[in-house]
């Protein structure tokens, strides 16, 4: 019996033995595998790719009501055309001045701007654009600006914002690696927000090289597919597969019609550089107003003026995508006078102050453009010259010529014009040169960017120890010779 006794202890004290091994091997082996800094960084990279896909899924579906919203209040009240604007551009200029600067305007300055700092190691600047409470602020202003029946799109701020929740997790991930990088993490996020808000993969990839600057794209190409097709799969699982625009119909275009490309896209190169000239003339005149009360009555302003244009052609409030659909889907035909109020109601719009995209209403003025031309040559390709319209003047203010085309291609599947397309961009390009070599995004990153590098240089010494310490003036103007940003990013 106790024989039996001492087997049983013995077999119950092997097993034991067993499972503490056991544990203690699969501890290790997640201590080794599965908290390792690289699958910890993997895992945090998904993470933020799948609440990319939901924000901007969420952000998409409340423009897209505010925009609804605003139109259904003014048809059955015409009076409030008059309220509306001046209230909500001001409570969306407020809201900006007083919550986070950082969160005005289109959002992609900011982005650029933060790629070119993190390369600087100015990581307070980077926090300040790309923090969580910026991108909530961006939602919050763009949305109220929108129900104010503002001219605004939604590309640009999806990209801060997705770039602000992918620089969260990768400031998570330096807790447990302190040499993280954070500039693949800005990179691929602003990439995977251009593909959730347009639905288009390939556009995403495109931007992130050709505007973005990824020299090194051999290395992050692996995380910039994964961020693009997570975020991508989220979006269409909650939303369904779509074209942002639908499939219009369009006429296979011989080589006669090639020279009608050129000339939209010269046309449409040129009015969007001007285009761009204006916005960043009246940011450069509105940066000189100091009295805030002289800012807040500019906001209140801007939305009578906006008033006006609505007033005059309800189209002007928007996104300007209904405008598209209708040009292509429904037959109309847009005159210069409704080109004009869309590009009025855009300035206007973002000079308010607000966050403001310009992404998706320079789309709607290139395709009024497009279409005016269609009109009069009486071309039967119409629906094509509208999308060359689009790419055209959306080169012009971005100088982003392949990602234009690659977004409307993506947008309409309609790869038959392909070779037009292309052409149109590229004429785009060559013309916007004659106004002016660099974007508008370009321009305003370099101006964040020296902003940025300001506000984070040491306090300069008075007068009396700048005497008795000469060698600390040199050292200072060592450090202001590298404070000229570079023209492009790179890395």
């Amino acid at each position: 019996m106790s024989s039996n006794k001492y087997r049983a202890s013995r077999l119950f004290e092997l097993l034991i033995n067993t499972i503490k091994l056991l544990f203690n091997r699969m501890a290790s082996w997640v201590e080794t595998y599965a908290f390792s800094p690289n699958n910890l960084r993997t895992a945090m990279f998904w993470l933020a790719a799948f609440v990319t896909g939901l924000v901007s899924v969420g952000y998409a579906s409340a423009f897209r009501w505010g925009e609804t919203y605003f139109y259904s209040v003014i048809e059955k009240n015409h009076f409030l055309i008059w309220i509306f604007p001046p209230v909500c551009f001001f409570a969306s200029w407020f809201l900006i001045r007083k919550v986070s600067p950082e969160a005005g305007g289109s959002g992609i300055p900011q982005v650029l701007a933060a790629n070119d700092l993190t390369q600087k190691h100015h990581n307070v600047a980077v926090h300040r654009l790309l923090s969580l409470k910026t991108g909530l602020v961006k939602i919050a202003s763009s949305l109220i600006c929108l129900l104010g029946g503002g001219a605004i799109g939604r590309e640009g701020p999806t990209l801060q914002i997705s770039a602000a929740i992918f620089h969260f997790f990768g400031r998570l991930t330096r807790r447990f690696n302190t040499s993280q990088n954070l500039r693949p993490w800005i990179v691929t996020g602003a990439a995977a927000g251009l593909a959730s808000a347009f639905n288009t993969p390939l556009g995403g990839i495109v931007y992130a090289i050709e505007e973005l600057g990824m020299a090194n794209f051999e290395r992050l190409k692996i995380p910039l597919f994964a961020a693009i097709i997570v975020a991508g799969l989220v979006s269409q699982w909650l939303l369904g597969s779509y074209l942002y625009l639908g499939f219009p119909k369009l006429l296979s275009p011989d080589l006669s019609f090639l020279p009608l490309a050129v000339l939209i896209g010269v046309a449409g190169g040129l009015l969007g550089a001007i285009f761009a000239k204006i916005l960043v003339y009246s940011v450069q005149k509105l940066k000189s107003i100091k009295r805030v009360s002289v800012a807040a009555g500019f906001a209140l302003g801007s939305g009578l003026l906006m008033a006006l244009l609505i007033f005059l052609d309800h189209r002007a409030a928007g996104t300007g995508r209904d405008v598209i659909a209708d040009l292509l889907f429904n037959g109309q035909t847009a005159s210069p006078g409704l080109f004009l109020v869309r590009f009025a109601s855009t300035v206007v719009s973002y000079l308010s102050g607000a966050a403001a995209g310009i992404f998706a209403p320079s789309l709607a003025i290139g395709a009024t453009l497009g279409s005016i031309v269609a009109n009069w040559v009486d071309s039967p390709h119409a629906n094509l010259m509208v999308l060359l319209g689009m790419i055209a003047f959306l080169t012009g203010v971005t100088r982003t010529p392949f990602t234009a085309f690659v977004l409307v291609l993506e947008m309409t599947d309609r790869h038959s014009a392909i070779f037009p397309m292309m052409l149109a961009a590229m004429a785009a390009s060559s013309s916007a040169f004659l106004i002016d070599k660099r974007s508008f995004y370009e321009i305003m990153r370099q101006r964040l960017v020296s902003e940025a590098m300001e506000s984070d240089a040491p306090p300069q010494k008075n007068a009396v120890s700048k005497a008795q310490k000469p060698k600390h003036d040199d050292h200072n103007k060592d450090q202001s010779s590298i404070e000229n940003p570079e023209s492009h990013l790179s890395h």
